[in-house]
């Protein structure tokens, strides 16, 4: 398999965290979506990261995409659960993970429209605020549940899909917006994360600017 991914792209690393946790380990193929590299290109016609091709040539893009056929091809009890032993378990999971998902969506697009205008044009426009608005209380909401997420053993335990977004999340806000006032504190975020780091699978994909 090749897993075409960067270094700093969120979605790259849900769908590593995830594939790792289900004992796929891929070694990255390191592509420039923003160059648009033709192996990336003839892969997925957006151009986008994450995208996993797999042995016979099938490729399968966007991270939930991929994350939903590690479910399916390596399922419970043979391999943890991303989702949940149960629809009640996975009904709270999905709810907590899209609200990561729904703050990751905001910062990326906030970087990558500050990749082809200056920040001041973008950030302080309604538009601008309003992805900020979602990502300040994104990470509020999440703060508010993050002493339960991991469970009594976080760390040791195998994570659903909403602690690997939450830590996602807050791992992406630290490397792009550390340094911005508005960034909300939320320890018990930071405490998550550190947990979570003494797994192979969140300490191999930390991202890092290239």
């Amino acid at each position: 398999m090749q897993l075409l991914a960067n270094t700093t792209s969120p979605y790259v690393r849900i769908a590593r965290v995830s594939m790792i946790e289900k004992g796929l380990e891929v070694e990255p193929t390191i592509v420039d979506p923003w160059a648009d590299d033709p192996r990336l290109r003839a892969a997925n016609a957006a151009t986008r990261v994450p995208t996993l091709i797999l042995d016979d040539g099938t490729p399968i893009a966007e991270s939930l995409l991929i994350v939903q056929w590690l479910e399916m091809t390596r399922p419970a009890p043979g391999w943890p659960s991303l989702v949940g032993p149960d629809p009640a378990a996975a009904a709270g999971v999905l709810s907590r993970a899209g609200i990561a998902l729904g703050a990751i969506d905001a910062a990326v697009h906030t970087i990558i429209i500050r990749k082809v205008t200056a920040p001041v044009l973008f950030d302080e426009t309604p538009v601008g605020l309003r992805r900020r608005r979602t990502m300040i209380e994104g990470m509020q909401r999440l703060e508010a549940v993050a002493g339960s997420l991991g469970g009594k053993d976080r760390g040791r335990e195998a994570p659903t899909l909403d602690v690997i977004a939450a830590v996602t999340l807050y791992d992406y806000q630290q490397l792009r917006f550390g340094d911005q006032a508005w960034l909300p504190a939320t320890p018990g975020l930071g405490v998550l994360a550190a947990a979570m780091r003494e797994r192979p699978s969140f300490a191999k994909t930390m991202p890092r600017m290239s």
